[in-house]
Order: C-alpha cells, then structure tokens, then sequence
C-alpha cells in the first residue's frame, strides 16, 4: 500500500466484543488510523476497543449504524475512508486493493462478496442481494454484484459530494446506486466473507423493503428532465399492459379462454413497449449523468 493518501478505517461496533479484537488485529499496519465508533454498546465492546491503539468514539445510546459511520467521519483525518464492520465477516487484507483502485482514480470501491462460492452468507441474504444489486445495476446502468456490501472505500469529499441521506441499512444501497447514477467511477474488488462473529442484527424483509424503495426513490430524483420525459409513457405502458394481462387471466380463470381476443397481444406489446422506453430513458440519463463527470474531471484537470 503506498503513503500517496492517508487511510481512515472506520469500524461501527454495536455489542460486538466477539468479533472486534480479530477485525483490529488483522487490519493492515499500512494503514494510518483505525477508528472504533461504539454505538452504546451494552456489552464490553468499548473497554475491549480501548485495548488497542486506535480512535475510540462512543455514543451514550444506540443511534445505528449509519450514526455511527457518520460520526466516525467527522473524526477521521484520512483522505481515503475504508468502512468495514466489527464481527469479522470481511478480511481485511483487502484494504489494500481497495486503496490501490481508489489511488488509481476509482471514486467508490466495493468488496464483493459475490466472487466467492463459498461466502458464509444465510441463503435469504444472498437471494435478497442479488436481487437488489441486479435491479441497482439495469437502475444505474453499470453492472453491481454487491450493491449493499458494508466493505468500501472512498475519498472523504466523494461522500460529502453525494449526500447520502439514509439512516438505516439502506446506506450501502443508496451511496452505490446515487454514485453509479451520477456517473461516478464505481469498482469492484472480488473478496471472502466469512461467518459472522456473533448475533446478526439484519431484518432481510425490512431492511430489504428500505433498500429496494432507496433504489428506485434515487432513480426518480436523480434522474434527468429529459429522461423522465421518456420514463413517464414506459411506465404508462407498463401499468396497461398488466391490466390487460389482469382482464385476461380473470376471463382464462372464469370461462376458460379470454373473452377479448385481443387482449393477450395488447399485453405482451404494452410491456415490450413500456420495457424498452424505459430502458432507453435509462441510457438517456446514464450517458448525460457520465458527460457531467467528464465535464468536472476536465475542469479539475484544467485547475491543476
């Protein structure tokens, strides 16, 4: 790991003493500070934290993981912030290439937990995230394998730039769909993940509910005027041919065969349309959002 940028590793720990010594040992002397952010831990993860010679920040309550991320942000001198969570689930060997793609120009990278066959992650999550970071990808129009990893770096102003505002779990979800929408470079980085240490505290339905509206509440306020000009008809579309479809499967139910022959071809051309008038608004936006990160990387470029 090269000295070019100094490296913040920021760890939110909520009742995590189990796993928080493994995940401080393992992370790489390379980097320049650690920072514990305990989030009023009512187990010994702040006395365990202060063990070591990192950054102990603490809050008197529970306030989440977000809170706890964004306090660690306030604290951190680095230029280049690592996020990995406290029960040992990401290797920490990896910091490395994450700073090395960052260095390279990347703006967000991402651990992926997906290029592992053997990742320990429950059967629901996995399901869950690929379904998720299949509908970021076509969304963003850049191809995400693991939109909600908690494993990711970033320089600190890119962060302060997107102003993401989610306070839940959706966090991931929202700061890689809003960076890739915008036209921000977004990697990847294949790495392991390991069985947790300790007591999960996911909710997979309604922490995925809250990613799934963050995604598609970025793709309408982030979307361009233009682009959502051609959206709105694709979804009109869309809506028609489901009602249709709708009066066809009752009719098929009831008598056995649709009683207006036409229809099941309204259907299927209604959606076709809807589907590719969307798509098309997609890359509409995606193309004017990459032309305004061209744009300030050539005016940032001219300054220097």
């Amino acid at each position: 790991m090269t000295q070019k940028s100094k490296v913040s590793v920021i760890i939110p720990a909520y009742n995590e003493e189990e796993g928080l010594p493994k995940v401080i040992e393992e992370i790489p002397s390379a980097v320049d500070e650690i920072i514990v952010v305990d989030d009023g831990s009512s187990d010994k993860t702040y006395e365990v934290a202060k063990k070591y010679d990192v950054k102990v920040l603490k809050h008197e309550k529970n306030m989440g993981k977000v809170a706890a991320i964004r306090t660690g942000l306030k604290n951190a001198t680095g230029d280049i912030i690592v996020l990995t969570d406290a029960d040992y689930t990401y290797p920490a060997k990896y910091i490395r290439e994450i700073v090395k793609r960052l260095e390279e120009g990347s703006d967000l990278v991402i651990g992926s937990r997906f290029s592992n066959k053997t990742a320990k992650m429950p059967k629901l999550n996995r399901i869950g995230n690929r379904i998720l970071s299949s509908i970021a990808s076509y969304v963003s129009g850049t191809k995400i394998t693991d939109g909600q990893s908690g494993f990711r770096g970033f320089r600190k102003d890119f962060l302060e730039d997107l102003e993401v505002s989610a306070s839940g779990l959706e966090f991931e979800s929202e700061m890689t769909v809003k960076a890739a929408k915008l036209g921000y470079k977004v990697t990847e980085v294949p790495t392991e993940y390991r069985e947790r240490t300790g007591k999960s505290k996911l909710n997979p339905f309604i922490d995925g509910y809250k990613m799934f509206f963050s995604i598609f509440s970025i793709l309408y306020k982030e979307t361009s005027f233009l682009a959502k000009a051609i959206l709105f008809p694709a979804i009109l579309f869309g809506l028609s041919g489901m009602i249709f479809g709708g009066i066809s499967l009752n009719e098929f139910l009831i008598y056995g065969k649709p009683r207006h022959i036409y229809y099941p071809s309204l259907t299927v051309l209604f959606i076709l349309l809807g589907f590719q008038l969307f798509s098309l608004g997609l890359i509409v936006d995606n193309i004017d959002k990459k032309m305004d990160r061209i744009y300030e990387r050539l005016s940032r470029e001219k300054k220097i």
